[in-house]
């Protein structure tokens, strides 16, 4: 199954390079979840994709695991190929159960075309509320390299913010990938810091707490990894710590920057 997941990945890292902000054959949604939160909150994911093409085709959709203190909380799951006509949106509603089976778990989401149709892909991340309606935040995957920021964060009495690495692909064997994530004020001064390893494909997911950072009213985040060649997708996702309702803020690079 890793061997799998390692051929995936590269797979789709590949179709994606091109035109990964863009219309392409492969595309990524960097977080997904179905699992309880803080204030009475019940994150779920629904995923839409369309296929652009006048043709027919079908996807592929990967779903690699959360990794929890350097191991991964399941093994990466492979759908079968799965029809798409030409023109037509196909939309999973909770997908990491209704697709996947998975409950109380959260992982990234590799998507792709077996036969290169250009897909066009959106995710929303949310909860239920008591009285009826919903609330919650949009995700979208920005392929990074080298270095990439988020601004827009907040860590205090009234907000929270989680941070998310999503690397999609298994490091070579004995060569783990690394990053350096660091949280500023908005006058650039350091607020935190902390070191990330994988060693799987997966997604790490944080608090600023867990870099050392307390009391900060807005700030930004600096994310590096130090092996410029390695591609991959972050995230903050600041929380209201009242309602529970969210902001998706990407982390964004340069372009130059890419493989």
């Amino acid at each position: 199954m890793r061997r799998i997941a390692v051929l995936t990945g590269f797979a789709l890292l590949t179709a994606s390079l091109a035109g990964a902000q863009f219309v392409a054959p492969g595309g990524t949604v960097p977080v997904v979840a179905n699992l309880p939160g803080l204030n009475n909150t019940d994150w779920r994911t629904d995923v839409s994709v369309v296929n652009l093409d006048v043709a027919d085709t079908s996807i592929v959709l990967l779903l690699l695991p959360e990794i929890r203190d350097g191991v991964p909380e399941f093994e990466p799951i492979l759908t079968d190929p799965v029809p798409l006509a030409a023109g037509d949106q196909k939309t999973w509603r909770n997908i990491v159960e209704s697709l996947f089976g998975l409950s109380n778990k959260k992982g990234a989401l590799s998507i792709f075309s077996t036969g290169g149709a250009p897909l066009v892909i959106s995710a929303r991340i949310y909860t239920l509320g008591d009285n009826g309606g919903s609330y919650g935040q949009n995700v979208e995957g920005v392929l990074v390299a080298r270095e990439a920021w988020a601004p827009g964060i907040a860590h205090d009495d009234f907000y929270r913010t989680n941070f998310g690495i999503y690397l999609p692909f298994d490091p070579a064997p004995g060569a783990p990938v690394r990053f350096v994530v660091r949280a500023y004020s908005p006058d650039g001064a350091l607020e935190g810091v902390g070191n990330i390893t994988f060693n799987d494909a997966g997604l790490q997911q944080h608090s600023l707490s867990a870099i050392g950072v307390d009391g900060l009213l807005d700030g930004y985040l600096h994310i590096e990894c130090l092996d410029p060649s390695v591609a991959f997708f972050a995230y903050a996702s600041r929380v209201d710590q009242v309602s529970g309702d969210a902001v998706f803020r990407q982390a964004k690079g340069r372009q130059t920057d890419l493989p």
